[in-house]
């Protein structure tokens, strides 16, 4: 529940406030279930039948709606980006939700050679080993495990049941979801004496500033060197991401992703879901990919590929198009061979009278 006045929601979001400035505020919602107390947004003024029995309170709509009348009885607010606006509101709610007070629960185990900064809060049973630095007003859930000589920035948030294995370094404003695991050994083996011989994993995970991996989301710990997840790039649920594998700035990679060891990918790089990248090949810059394609090979910057194997997404489309014809062209070739049975089966005569339609 908010309890702000339209006045306020102004200040926060940079929206510029009408008439009725002293309207309250309680709810956010959306147009569909818009409600006494809400306040939502619209993003077009071609959008206004929207509005004719809308219940709100009040209203964050595009500049260009100034001096316009509008089918709205409540309280406007004129944004230039509605959307921004209303997600900045969302943020200051968000913030109170995820305020937490600095502390460490009675039940945490925390070495005494870590170090931990100003404002930090620990939840309860939640494991801090030998030398691990967690920075200052950084929150970490009940119930998480952070290993030997972890480094973690300033503002994160480690949520339940997250596991940071030895080594590994958090930059800052990192957030990593329920369940998430951060440096489990890459899946390193060789086949020596009849049998798989595991290769011992030493090196560690690097995430930059403004992370996120989400949910039940793995990030394996490099064979040597670091695995590395660049500045704002965003990890969905379930996601796999090899050893050795680099991930350049404000990629994204959606659910289920599979991403084998040694990859390189760009930044800007949109991997939707289920697709399963091979290892040891490079992802360009701003390249993106279809869901449940499977790459085999290297793609270049500002490609769109799509597909298994993967390819560029208008041959990729071609061959769909092609693929749905096959039952005519099926008819069609049988038809053909029958006529050609037929044929076979003539005298010379025959034939050429056939043919001649004779």
């Amino acid at each position: 529940m908010l309890n702000l006045t339209v006045s306020e929601v102004a200040k926060i979001t940079g929206a510029e406030s009408a008439a009725q400035t002293e309207v309250a505020v309680r709810e956010l919602c959306s147009l569909e279930e818009a409600r006494e107390g809400g306040i939502c947004y619209l993003t077009s003024l071609e959008k206004t039948d929207l509005l004719k029995d809308l219940k709100a309170s009040a209203l964050i709509v595009p500049e260009e709606a100034k001096g316009k009348e509008l089918p709205f009885a409540g309280a406007l607010l004129y944004a230039k980006n509605p959307e921004w606006a209303f997600i900045l509101l969302m943020k200051y709610v968000d913030a109170q939700h995820t305020k937490h007070t600095p502390g460490i629960h009675p039940t945490a185990v925390i070495s005494t050679s870590a170090k931990l900064g100003e404002n930090v809060s620990v939840g309860a049973y939640t494991v801090i080993e030998d030398g691990a630095v967690v920075g200052e007003g950084t929150v970490i859930f009940p119930q998480c495990y952070i290993g030997k000589n972890v480094t973690i920035g300033k503002n994160c948030y480690i949520y339940p049941q997250v596991v940071i294995r030895e080594e590994c370094v958090l930059k800052d404003y990192v957030i990593l979801q329920a369940g998430a695991k951060i440096g489990s050994d890459g899946f390193g083996f060789t086949f020596h004496d009849g049998r798989h011989q595991k290769i011992p994993q030493i090196g560690n995970v690097v995430l930059g500033n403004d992370v996120e991996v989400q949910s039940n989301s793995c990030v394996d710990r490099a064979k040597i060197s670091s695995t590395y997840i660049g500045d704002n790039t965003k990890i969905d649920n379930l996601v796999q991401v090899g050893h050795n594998v680099k991930v350049g700035m404000s990629s994204i990679m959606c659910a289920q992703v599979g991403v084998a060891g040694t990859t390189d990918i760009g930044n800007g790089v949109i991997l939707a879901g289920q697709v399963g990248l091979a290892g040891h090949m490079t992802i360009g810059d701003r390249a993106q990919v279809g869901a449940q394609s499977g790459v085999m090979t290297s793609i270049p910057a500002g490609q769109v590929y799509f597909g298994y194997p993967a390819m560029p997404q208008r041959e990729a489309f071609k061959q769909q198009a092609m693929l749905r014809k096959l039952p005519e062209l099926y008819k069609e070739f049988r038809a053909a061979q029958k006529q050609a049975a037929e044929l076979k089966n003539l005298s010379f005569f025959g034939k050429l009278k056939k043919l001649l339609g004779l």
